[in-house]
This record gives C-alpha cells, sequence and structure tokens, in this order.
C-alpha cells in the first residue's frame, strides 16, 4: 500500500505555504501524483437576511473571494514549480449565495488516498470543516495546525489506540507513513486497571501486526487521571517530540461529543502536530 493520489485542500492564501511545506514532501517522497483544490465557500448570508444585503456590497465580498482564490492557486503553482511532483488544479469559483462546500470538496477528495488540509481552514461554515471531510469523504485526512512549521513527518509517530473500528481504519490508512517513521508508539488511554489491560493488549497485538510490515512500534498503556484522552495523548506527543498523531475520527457518536465534548473535537481545535484521523 502506497499513496499515488494526494489531494490538498487549500481554503486562504495564508494558509497555502505551511499546508505545502507537508504536502510536496510527502508527494514526492511516496511519487504521488498531487492535486491542488480550493472551493470558493461562497456569499455567507443566512435565510432571508440576503435579500437585505445591498448589491455592491455582495460584488464587493464575491470580487475578495476571487482574489483570494487567484492567489490560493498562484502559491500552488510557485510551490511546484520549485518540485518534480505530478500535479493538477482543481478550483471551483462557486460564488453563489448557498453553495454546498462540504459536497464540493468531498466530491473532488473522494478517488485520493489521501487529503491534505489545514486546521480551521473555513470561517463560513458551522462547525469543523475538517470533521466534515474526514466523515464525508470516506479517505484519510491530514489535518496541518495552523500556526507552525511541519515538514517532516518520518519522525516520531503516536498512534492513539482505543480497540475501536474508527481507530484501526487509521493506523492501517496510515501504514505507508509509519513504515517510514523512526519511532511509532501506539497509545491507550484509559481510566483504570480492567480497561487499560484490555486495552494494552490490544495495542500490543496492534504492535505485533505492524512488525510484520516492518514497523517498529511500542504499545503504551496512560491513565487520563484528570485529564480527557485527547489533552493525555496531545500530552503524550509533546513529551516525546512526536512529529505525526494518528487517531480514529469520531469513536463515540458526533451528537455525544457535542454535548459532553470528545477526543476527536480536542485534538482538531488543539493540536500541536499533524493529525491523521480516519472515521
Amino acid at each position: 500500500m502506497s499513496y499515488k493520489t494526494i489531494a490538498v485542500y487549500l481554503a486562504r492564501p495564508d494558509s497555502v505555504s505551511s499546508i505545502m511545506d507537508v504536502a510536496l514532501p510527502l508527494a514526492d517522497s511516496f511519487e504521488a501524483h498531487l492535486i491542488g483544490l480550493h472551493v470558493s465557500p461562497g456569499v455567507p448570508v443566512m435565510g432571508t437576511i440576503g435579500a437585505q444585503v445591498p448589491p455592491d456590497i455582495i460584488e464587493q465580498y464575491i470580487d475578495i473571494m476571487h482574489k483570494d482564490a487567484e492567489a490560493i492557486k498562484d502559491g500552488f503553482t510557485k510551490a511546484i514549480k520549485a518540485s518534480k511532483v505530478q500535479s493538477e488544479w482543481r478550483g471551483q469559483d462557486d460564488t453563489s449565495v448557498h453553495p454546498d462546500l462540504l459536497h464540493n470538496i468531498t466530491e473532488q477528495t473522494r478517488c485520493a488516498d489521501l487529503v491534505i488540509m489545514g486546521q480551521s481552514d473555513s470561517e463560513q461554515r458551522v462547525g469543523d470543516l475538517a470533521a466534515d471531510v474526514i466523515l464525508g469523504s470516506g479517505r484519510p485526512v491530514l489535518t496541518v495546525p495552523k500556526n507552525g512549521k511541519f515538514g517532516n513527518l518520518a519522525g516520531q509517530m503516536v498512534v492513539g489506540w482505543d480497540g475501536s473500528r474508527e481507530a484501526a481504519r487509521a493506523a492501517f490508512d496510515a501504514l505507508p507513513l509509519l513504515k517510514k517513521a523512526k519511532g511509532v508508539s501506539i497509545v491507550t488511554v484509559s481510566e483504570g486497571g480492567e480497561a487499560k489491560d484490555t486495552l494494552g493488549s490490544g495495542g500490543a497485538d496492534l504492535a505485533r501486526t505492524l512488525a510484520r510490515h516492518g514497523v517498529k512500534a511500542e504499545a503504551v498503556a496512560l491513565n487520563k487521571s484528570d485529564k480527557s484522552a485527547g489533552e493525555t495523548l496531545l500530552a503524550f506527543t509533546s513529551e516525546q517530540d512526536g512529529d505525526l498523531l494518528i487517531t480514529g475520527c469520531y469513536s463515540h457518536s458526533r451528537l455525544r461529543e457535542r454535548l459532553f465534548g470528545g477526543a476527536t473535537q480536542h485534538l482538531l481545535q488543539n493540536m500541536i502536530v499533524p493529525v491523521l484521523m480516519s472515521h
């Protein structure tokens, strides 16, 4: 298994450089075809309020969206020129009042082996766009933090493991990256002894399976004490100088996480390194 088609979604001109710093080395390493993608979010009006917005204001907003789209395309083109990566550009400049932004993105990314995008890429939608793309595209999504530089994804990697379908999907979707890692920690976060032993052994089982793929991994069981699972994973990743965190997306229902909080939301909002998630 390898990544031969990578789609990189670019939402804002100011995030192109940091996202391409991650996308280009990956595409080069896997000799992958890189698809650059931008979808204009459209005019941000809701309900019948749009009828009260003066036409000149709407025109100004559309003009800004057009300029942003051109700047994003230019940034992608300049980054590609300095590499040998095969690439193509797909721009969707839909500036209607109610464009289906998520549908347009997932439609263009569903046939990719890996999707790369930025943290909190859109201010035009309620909720987290990265999570919506993970759930809607059916593909693994690598989200790049909005702050910092992250060019090296071949160092220390952390796999969040809770024995769920989503965690298993993420671990094996990340296998091409895990094979290139210098070290891999499979981390189970639990509240006490019995759960710790059960999930810890599951982590050890995953480590043995990955070893058959040539991945050197260590199973680690942690108690979350007074921290949440998401906080514990981030703290461990920081302590290990991790370069990438891999975990399932919404192992619990999304409604439950919105009501009571959960690891997925915490990681997407507070990431300190790139995070690869699958559902």
